[in-house]
């Protein structure tokens, strides 16, 4: 399988009333097309913040990031934004819907972020619902869902562009047996039927049922 996402000795280090603290510790990891990665380790091992260099949301203090071949930490902040939209889907632990609108819509206004040119991306947005069986729920707003469903829907807007790249932090956390299990079957699917690559952040044993590869964070380094 091919390599989509290169870490290089990456660490992330915060400075906390006047001392410093490395969040992250010189990883270095690649993720493979059609792989399900599983990151796994203790609250605090740095898991979420090493997602989010992966995803190019934070900049690492040291070391290189990869993607696609491009080398990203070399970019300017401005060039991010692209790189997000081109490359990744992001599943969050608290959804991140926008209250206010409708399942269809919390997916549209992501289209539309994601340059959508079609006339109308109600169609699109429609076919993403159905997707992960919530098509009979468009027109639901959040605080009419369970959380299993919404999680189906936060599911749903991280297809938005069909990213190589999907990442998912924490996404049975909250959600019962049989829901968790939906959710990591779906993220399964598309790794192996779409040829996606998926990390997985999670502390739920059954992620390790979906995963080709486990890795364990420790005090923000990789336990051997």
């Amino acid at each position: 399988m091919e390599t989509i996402l290169e870490l290089r000795d990456v660490s992330k280090t915060y400075t906390e009333g006047g001392s410093e603290v490395k969040a992250v510790d010189a990883v270095s990891l690649s993720l493979l097309k059609g792989e399900v990665l599983l990151l796994m380790g203790p609250s605090g091992s740095g898991k979420t913040t090493l997602l989010s260099m992966m995803g190019c949301i934070l900049r690492p203090s040291s070391g290189g990031i990869t993607v696609d071949g491009t080398e990203v930490n070399r970019l300017e902040e401005k060039a991010l934004p692209d790189v997000r939209k081109r490359y990744f889907g992001f599943v969050f632990q608290s959804f991140n819907l926008f209250p206010s609108l409708t399942a269809v819509e919390n997916i549209e206004l992501v289209l539309r972020m994601k340059g959508f040119a079609g006339k109308s991306p109600r169609p699109e947005a429609l076919g993403l619902l159905d997707k992960v069986g919530l098509g009979d729920r468009a027109y639901f707003f959040p605080g009419d869902l369970s959380g299993g469903q919404k999680q189906r829907i936060a599911f749903a807007r991280a297809l938005v562009g069909d990213p190589p790249i999907l990442l998912a932090d924490e996404p049975t956390a909250n959600l019962d047996s049989k829901r968790g299990n939906e959710v990591l079957d779906l993220l399964r699917k598309r790794a192996k039927e779409q040829g996606r690559a998926v990390v997985i952040v999670s502390h739920d044993p059954k992620a390790e049922a979906v995963a080709d590869r486990v890795i364990f964070l420790e005090d923000g380094r990789i336990r051997v």
